[in-house]
């Protein structure tokens, strides 16, 4: 599997939990066809030696399509 695309929508900070969450659109290549799907996550807002935001959101909505990917399980994607 091979993410052709990310793009982050939807940010909110929740100053109470100290997180950030969004809604990353993602287009994978998998198998040959393009699929197009949308991952919510969460992420500490601020983190002590941790890449930027913007890099966490998409390496947890990678982590996340990729867990989650399975050729039985196309409902979730778009």
């Amino acid at each position: 599997m091979r993410i052709l695309s990310a793009r982050i929508h939807s940010a909110r900070r929740d100053r109470a939990s100290g997180t950030v969450s969004a809604v990353v659109a993602l287009t994978a290549l998998r198998g040959g066809t393009p699929v197009r799907a949308f991952v919510a996550v969460s992420v500490p807002a601020r983190s002590a030696g941790a890449a930027a935001l913007r890099t966490r959101l998409l390496g947890a909505a990678k982590l996340g399509f990729a867990a989650r990917s399975t050729p039985a399980d196309e409902a979730w994607a778009a």
